[in-house]
């Protein structure tokens, strides 16, 4: 899948080492990746690098859509609804990159589980940086459905190797869409059990559509040795 003018230059949205921007909080269940089904915390940052035609958080790209939060208020609202994991999606979190370091120190500082969602095209943090004690659930762009233009930055595939808190997450939908995951996986040296394949589903599909192929995708994750993650919000129908 493609779609023209998907890449745009990665420059910082507007916020400052003391705030975010941010288009919405809510609490739900973690439905994919390796913290799958735990109650969360999920800050959606605003802005974003990329175009993807199938994003289906586009709504996020438009600072128009978001409001200045600081780093204070978001630590306050994390220790009322004491979550079990906070998930910062986007959007790109790593647009933000300043202020959303300083909002992994602190609720690490504090015991928080930290998870950022990105789409990997940005440069992975530091080693020993405060950025890097979150967990990193990257799904890049370049492989099996396309951005033009996209392309994972290699620091992430140095990042995993080297600490092991770096996740993986592809879409598949067919066994071509797999076996193509499976020869950029070896050509980058991720190891397996840091990859994560994940149904590709489309809008319109029915509720029994959507767990035939939840099947056939974690069929090909154990066949290939790697790890399977449903999308179990919208198998639960949730946010």
């Amino acid at each position: 899948m493609s779609v023209s003018r998907s890449v745009r230059q990665a420059t910082s949205v507007s916020s400052t080492p003391s705030s975010l921007r941010v288009v919405e909080t809510f609490v739900s269940i973690q439905g994919e990746g390796p913290f799958c089904c735990r109650r969360s915390l999920f800050i959606r940052l605003s802005g974003c690098n990329l175009r993807c035609p199938f994003c289906d958080t586009k709504y996020s790209w438009s600072a128009e859509n978001a409001r200045e939060m600081s780093i204070e208020e978001l630590v306050v609202l994390t220790g009322k609804t004491n979550p079990s994991l906070v998930v910062v999606t986007g959007g790109e979190p790593l647009l933000q990159r300043a202020a959303l370091e300083e909002l992994v120190r602190m609720l690490y500082r504090l015991g928080y589980v930290v998870q950022v969602e990105t789409n990997g095209t940005l440069e992975a943090p530091e080693p020993g940086s405060p950025l890097s004690q979150a967990f990193f659930v990257v799904s890049p762009k370049d492989v099996p459905v396309k951005v033009p233009g996209a392309k994972t930055h290699w620091s992430w595939f140095d990042l995993a190797r080297r600490y092991g808190h770096v996740w993986f997450k592809f879409l598949a939908a067919t066994r071509e869409h797999v076996e193509e995951i499976m020869r950029y996986v070896e050509e980058n040296g991720i190891p397996r059990r840091l990859v994560y394949l994940m149904p590709l589903t489309e809008e319109g599909m029915s509720p029994e559509q959507v767990l035939e192929l939840h099947k056939r995708v974690a069929r090909e994750a154990l066949e290939h040795g790697v790890n399977f993650s449903p999308r179990m919000h919208l198998l639960l129908g949730l946010k």
